[in-house]
């Protein structure tokens, strides 16, 4: 499912592994104003233990999914990390069997591709988040996708920022996730967002005399946490082993937004210094406009739907600061 269906196959009459109701749990108002979540019943499917995931990462592998499954070292890493700089780890059978004993953490990308299951739950947390926003936001998503992620004890993930609007769900074991103000321009910079939006997915630098403009929050099992797009954060994990899901949404007016920063990315690699989005909304709107025009028309990927436009125009640009620069 490259872009979310439009309709839900779900029915309250059916149940469906053992639910006849919402698998979030959350006040309407308080969503509306700050999409919160208070807690959600996932843990309660049977489909996230350690085994049932081994068995997807398997089957992703087997049908041509490799892409999709990766396990990382991340003994070594530390907030000001690089996701890019972490070593590979162990292979499958090794990586998911010793998950206590190393410093691991696993990541299973668009788990619903490979697995009919997931794609029914992932089906089940759209149709709560409709209800709980009272709009079709089916009609704003471009892409979607559930990451299963197993993380070994005592570990942490690099400072940090995504594209889309994400809900951590927690499965198994406990860890705290800091977030920070996605507006915080002090902390991630113009500059940065448009690095991040011309391709540069670890653009956000982790200032450790900035740490107290976050907030921590202690995940448990039955807990989720909202990440809003292009927020900075970063998640350490507890002294046990630690199972997450991670549902990812891209939406036209995050895309709309990428389009400004890409915009300027590009005006200043060739030497001018664009204004920052939101000073000038013509300015801006004509930006979009530009970058738009040369997105893929039938998206099928993330990547082709954040990024195809600086993607295409990338060795345009190069020969025109060439000319600019003699």
């Amino acid at each position: 499912m490259n872009a979310i269906d439009k309709g839900s196959g779900r029915t309250n009459s059916v149940p469906l592994f053992g639910y006849t109701n919402e698998v979030l749990q959350a006040d309407k108002q308080e969503f509306k104003n700050k999409y919160n979540i208070h807690n959600h019943t996932l843990n309660q499917s049977g489909l996230f233990e350690v085994p049932r995931i081994a068995k997807l990462a398997r089957k992703m592998i087997d049908n041509g999914g490799a892409a999709n499954f990766s396990a990382t070292d991340f003994r070594r890493a530390a907030l000001d990390t690089k996701f890019a700089a972490l070593p590979g780890a162990e292979k499958l059978a090794d990586a998911i069997e010793r998950l206590g004993e190393t410093g691991t953490w696993i990541k299973l990308t668009r788990a619903q591709d490979y697995d009919a299951d997931y794609a029914k739950i992932l089906e089940m947390i759209t149709d709560d988040l409709e209800r709980l926003a009272d709009r079709p936001l089916r009609d704003e998503i471009t892409w979607v996708g559930m990451t299963l992620l197993l993380s070994s004890p005592r570990i942490s993930t690099p400072f940090h920022i995504d594209h889309e609007s994400n809900f951590l769900f927690q499965i198994r074991g406990e860890k705290d996730v800091c977030l920070f103000d996605a507006a915080d321009r002090e902390l991630v910079t113009d500059i940065d967002l448009e690095r991040y939006d011309g391709g540069n997915r670890g653009a956000a630098n982790y200032k450790e005399g900035l740490q107290n403009h976050g907030t921590v929050y202690r995940l448990t099992p039955g807990e989720v946490v909202h990440h809003p797009p292009l927020a900075p954060h970063w998640v350490k994990n507890d002294d046990n082993i630690s199972v997450s899901i991670s549902v990812g949404y891209c939406m036209r007016a995050l895309e709309r937004r990428a389009r400004v920063y890409q915009a300027n990315f590009m005006l200043r690699k060739i030497g001018l210094k664009p204004a920052s989005p939101g000073r000038s909304p013509m300015r801006d709107a004509f930006k979009t406009r530009f970058i738009s025009a040369f997105e893929l028309r039938a998206p099928k990927t993330y990547t082709e739907i954040v990024y195809s436009p600086v993607d295409r125009l990338r060795s345009p640009l190069k020969t025109l600061a060439g000319f600019v620069k003699h």
